[in-house]
């Protein structure tokens, strides 16, 4: 009986101890992954009215049939009037399912403020053939 209980105490010692190795793992993971390599600028076009740009490097591209989402909202006395938020452009000579590149998306604001934008955008590597969803999240003064 003794042995079985120290079999039990030793199973339990060292289960603990894997599960808390793996937590401490996957934490470490969450951390270390980077973030997308989509960058947004906005650029002011005339009174009230905007252009917000998508950049990705060489070899990514935006994919065309992808669910993309875009949500902008104002805040601190800022209102979004109207957006054309759909992505679009030329797509890509040598991967028909992406985007050459995305045209400029227009939007229309009231007021001063802070632009706050939210987007789930659907891009891929080109080099390690995967794609990742990005969750875009920035804020700029207007």
């Amino acid at each position: 009986m003794a042995r079985y209980l120290v079999l039990f105490i030793l199973s339990s010692v060292l289960g603990f101890g894997f599960s808390s190795c793996n937590e401490s793992k996957e934490i470490q993971a969450e951390e270390s992954l980077p973030s997308h390599p989509i960058e947004v600028t906005i650029k002011n076009k005339s009174l009230g009215k905007y252009e917000m740009e998508l950049y990705l490097p060489k070899d990514y591209g935006f994919q065309i049939e992808a669910p993309h989402r875009i949500f902008l909202s104002g805040t601190e006395g800022l209102k979004v009037t109207s957006a054309d938020l759909k992505l679009t452009g030329p797509t890509h000579p040598k991967k028909p399912e992406y985007f050459e590149y995305v045209k400029p998306l227009t939007f229309q604001v009231e007021g001063k403020g802070k632009l706050l934008m939210e987007a789930k955008l659907f891009y891929c590597n080109f080099v390690k053939n995967i794609c990742i969803p990005a969750k875009v999240s920035q804020t700029f003064p207007i």
